[in-house]
Parts: C-alpha cells; sequence; structure tokens
C-alpha cells in the first residue's frame, strides 16, 4: 500500500473542511450587513462569498479527485464508503482517516446550516417586506413594476424575474 495517496486525500480534506469554515465566516459578515442594512458591506460581502464558493469548488474537485486515486490504488469500488476504505487499512491509519473526514463532515454542516439560516432570514424579511407593501398599497398587488416604479404590461410568455435582496 502506498500511504501517499492516503496522506494526500488527508491533507486536501483538511484544506476542504478549512475552505467551508472560511465561507462560514463570510456568509455571517452577509448576515451582520443585513441586519445593520449597510448595502454596500453586504456587496462586498456577496462578491466574497462568491470567491470563498469558488474555493471550496475547488477543493471539493481535488479531494473527489484524491478520493477515487485512493480507492483505485486500495482496488476498492467507486462507491465504497469511508468506513468501509478505514477497515482495509492498517490499524494506525483508521483513526487519521476517519478523523480527516469526521472533520469535513462537521464543516460541511456547519456551511449547510449557515446557508439555511441565512435563506431563512433573507425569506423572512422578503415576506415582511412584500406583506408591508401589499397593505399600504393594496391597489398595486398583482403588477409587475419597473425600475421608474411605472407599470410594465406585458404580453403572456416567459418572464426573468431578479429576486435578489
Amino acid at each position: 500500500m502506498n500511504i501517499d495517496t492516503l496522506m494526500t486525500f488527508i491533507t486536501l480534506s483538511g484544506e476542504q473542511a478549512a475552505a467551508l469554515d472560511a465561507f462560514v465566516l463570510v456568509q455571517r459578515t452577509i448576515v451582520q450587513a443585513v441586519r445593520a442594512r449597510d448595502w454596500p458591506a453586504l456587496e462586498k460581502s456577496l462578491e466574497r462569498a462568491a470567491g470563498a464558493a469558488e474555493v471550496v469548488s475547488a477543493a471539493e474537485a481535488l479531494r473527489a479527485e484524491a478520493w477515487h486515486r485512493f480507492l483505485y490504488e486500495m482496488q476498492l469500488p467507486v462507491d465504497a464508503t469511508v468506513f468501509r476504505a478505514s477497515l482495509t487499512l492498517p490499524l494506525e491509519y483508521r483513526s487519521a482517516l476517519n478523523d480527516a473526514y469526521r472533520g469535513l463532515r462537521l464543516s460541511a454542516m456547519r456551511a449547510r446550516i449557515e446557508n439555511e439560516a441565512l435563506s431563512g432570514f433573507v425569506g423572512t424579511a422578503a415576506s415582511t417586506l412584500r406583506l408591508a407593501m401589499e397593505a399600504i398599497f393594496p391597489e398595486r398587488k398583482g403588477h409587475i413594476y419597473g425600475k421608474t416604479g411605472r407599470p410594465h404590461h406585458l404580453a403572456s410568455g416567459a418572464m426573468i424575474l431578479d429576486t435578489a435582496l
């Protein structure tokens, strides 16, 4: 067994976990900017989040490639789980593989929870704003308005809406 492929996978798992943790920190700056209604800071945070997401994506691709190389070297099926793969390793390497994978899963879970929290917050805020606007201006309900504030009368067909906050 060549231990280098295992160590490469473990290292790349740690790098991806770090990238996910960095993404979570950027997501928190987005929440802070929205709550503070600091729109320039929100724009900057969204740009940083896009960059952090690209880093996570690149780290995921490298880690997946390293995992497939490891499985190939160990002559395991491509759909083998980390637990199954760890059983084929000598005892001294099992915990390193399991710890790396567990750390990656925790980072991914934190990122997912942060995304869901941000999505819920923005969705609630948008819903509250929409309901307030409908209560203030009930005659505008069901109409589409342009950038100037004038109603658009569109023919039926496909329509693209910018739903960004």
